[in-house]
């Protein structure tokens, strides 16, 4: 049976519970912000620049799996640490590539989840999820212990993403629906209430000293963190809950 949380405008899956409280410790963790979009910067354009690429991508691709070449931070300890969901005690008998694919089948799916109710009406998951139980990840509190373990995870997420994206038509986003949907989201970055974008003083929980601007903007309904790297912004974070409240 999953358990579901309110949040406004749909009911979120206890299990993304974990992921919502790192993203807290992360945000948490981080230096008070020295940038917002009252007080703009010109490297916050470049990542919301940066950001919208990577959404207006997944949009046409409905895969994130091109993001590790062309968009996520190349720096190996950082990379490590985002790979791992900042707990590389848990993930360290795995290596990165293995760390890898796992990340992009988990964030793929959970991008084919924010976004499907954004393209239709009725339902929060697909009607072939409705009575099942959330992925195998989320209902253990200890991580996969072996290689095959790991990859029927990877193969759980990869068969839930392909019927996510048989309700993806082509032009959906340019549908009256998705249009609508996101507009109360636009209103609300636009009106700063959610302190997005910004930028923040380095991130303790990813080991980025204080010296090292984050850049943190909301493309559509997750808050992307961004450093430079060579001059180039470069993800390493995905707040999949950046409005989350537990209390």
């Amino acid at each position: 049976m999953r358990i579901l949380i309110c949040h406004p405008g749909r009911l979120w899956p206890a299990a993304l519970l974990v992921l919502a409280l790192i993203g807290a410790s992360a945000q948490s963790l981080a230096a008070p912000p020295v940038q917002t979009a009252m007080n703009p910067d010109p490297k916050l354009a470049q990542a919301e620049a940066a950001a919208n690429r990577i959404v207006e991508r997944f949009h046409q691709t409905l895969k994130l799996d091109w993001i590790f070449a062309d968009e996520f931070v190349r720096d190996d300890r950082l990379r490590a640490r985002a790979l791992s969901l900042d707990d590389e005690e848990k993930w360290k008998h795995f290596d990165l590539p293995t760390r890898e694919r796992l990340y992009v089948a988990l964030m793929t799916w959970l991008h084919l989840w924010a976004e499907y109710p954004l393209v239709q009406k009725g339902h929060d998951v697909p009607p072939e999820f409705e009575k099942q139980p959330e992925p195998k990840l989320f209902s253990h509190s200890a991580p996969p212990r072996t290689l095959a373990e790991l990859n029927q995870d990877i193969s759980e997420f990869d068969r839930m993403s392909v019927v996510y994206r048989k309700y993806f038509p082509p032009g959906v986003f340019q549908s009256d629906q998705y249009r609508e949907s996101i507009k109360p989201g636009a209103e609300n970055t636009k009106s700063h209430s959610s302190n997005v974008p910004r930028i923040e003083k380095g991130n303790s929980k990813f080991g980025i000293p204080e010296t090292v601007p984050v850049y943190i903007v909301r493309p559509e309904a997750f808050d992307y963190y961004f450093i430079e790297e060579n001059g180039t912004m470069k993800l390493f974070y995905v707040n999949i809950m950046p409005d989350f409240r537990l209390f």
